[in-house]
């Protein structure tokens, strides 16, 4: 990922616009700035991956249109079912 961040700033992408790309091209653009060490980079993304995760949880388990399947059996019955409906 901190290649692909190096060859997009090569490309003429600006710093502004990386970190507008989400996390990951935030943290690594700072990082290949000389603006945060490559420990604190990669301490901030985890955490900020597991701050969107749990946001990203709360928002589905409110959609009562999900339905959350429980384990693999519960998973298998599922799509078994649905291949023989096709």
């Amino acid at each position: 990922m901190i290649e692909e961040v190096k060859k997009l700033r090569k490309s003429g992408v600006s710093w502004r616009r990386l970190e507008e790309f989400g996390l990951e091209y935030r943290w690594i653009a700072r990082f290949l700035q000389n603006k945060i060490s490559r420990q604190e980079m990669l301490e901030r993304l985890q955490k900020d991956i597991e701050h969107f995760a749990k946001r990203q949880l709360v928002w589905f388990k409110r959609d009562k249109r999900i339905r959350w399947i429980k384990d693999k059996k519960e998973t298998k019955k599922l799509v078994s079912n649905f291949l023989t409906r096709t």
